[in-house]
C-alpha cells in the first residue's frame, strides 16, 4: 500500500498499524474470538491529486482476493494548520 501511494506523488502520510474495529466484514479485535487487524493510511491532497489516488486505489482494490478488501474515504478538510 505504501508503494501504490508513493507511485501516486503523495509523500506525506501517516500509518496507524494494528487499528482494531467492526463493520461489514466482520469484527477484527485481535482477540481468539475475533482475530485479525487492520492498517489505517490517511493523508491530505489537493483536489487535483485525490482522484489520482482514488483511481489507483480501485485498480487495487479489483486485484484482491475474495474476502480481501480495503476501504477508502474521499472527505473535505475545512482547514490544514
Amino acid at each position: 500500500m505504501r508503494a501504490l501511494v508513493g507511485e501516486q506523488a503523495v509523500h506525506a502520510y501517516s500509518e496507524i498499524p494494528g487499528v482494531l474495529g467492526e463493520g461489514e466484514t466482520g469484527k477484527h479485535l485481535g482477540t481468539r474470538t475475533w482475530p485479525g487487524r487492520s492498517a489505517l493510511i490517511f493523508t491530505v491532497l489537493p483536489k487535483t491529486k485525490e482522484r489520482d489516488l482514488v483511481n489507483a486505489l480501485e485498480g487495487f482494490k479489483s486485484k484482491l482476493y475474495e474476502g480481501e478488501g480495503i476501504r477508502v474515504f474521499a472527505l473535505p478538510v475545512e482547514s490544514l494548520m
